[in-house]
């Protein structure tokens, strides 16, 4: 498949909101095993300074805390 690049930039950020919102409710579960968490961390790590770094600083705020919320549930 071959997008120009303005469909492709909504591609992108589409799918890396979507994959945050569920990030951010498997941070909410406790049967989500320790290594996925970090896991998980460490794409919404990625994604963050991806984003930040492409103009989009906005979302920074909420994607720690949910990074944040994945590590607090490992230290219960």
């Amino acid at each position: 498949m071959k997008l120009p690049p303005d469909q492709l930039e909504r591609l992108v950020l589409h799918t890396a909101f979507g994959l945050h919102l569920v990030v951010k409710w498997m941070a909410t579960r406790e049967d989500v095993e320790p290594q996925i968490r970090d896991r998980l961390s460490a794409h919404m790590a990625a994604l963050e300074g991806v984003l930040s770094a492409n103009g989009h600083d906005w979302i920074r705020a909420e994607i720690e805390k949910t990074e944040a919320d994945l590590h607090a549930a490992t230290a219960h």
